[in-house]
């Protein structure tokens, strides 16, 4: 079994080496921005997308319980009622 699973293995393996590798740039293609290329930047130039601010001594948002949580429930089933057993 450990044969067959070490096999299977390194068959895969094989043949993942026989898969399409990266060609990079074959057909030396300018890149964004660069001169040449299709892209261009004053059309669209990078900007930022604004920044965030951490304020570590602001207060936490409210919480929300869920709309299915009933408030209060238990998370456990109430066990059954103790009922006597009578003696067969």
């Amino acid at each position: 079994m450990k044969l067959a699973i070490f096999a299977a293995g390194v068959i895969c393996l094989g043949l993942s080496a026989c898969a399409s590798p990266n060609e990079g740039n074959p057909n030396g293609a300018a890149y964004f921005g660069s001169p040449g290329s299709t892209y261009d930047m004053a059309a669209n130039p990078p900007r930022p997308n604004g920044s965030v601010q951490y304020d570590p001594q602001a207060p936490l948002p409210p919480v929300i319980a869920p709309a299915d949580m009933v408030t209060g429930g238990s998370a456990l089933p109430a066990p059954p009622p103790n009922v006597p057993q009578t003696p067969r």
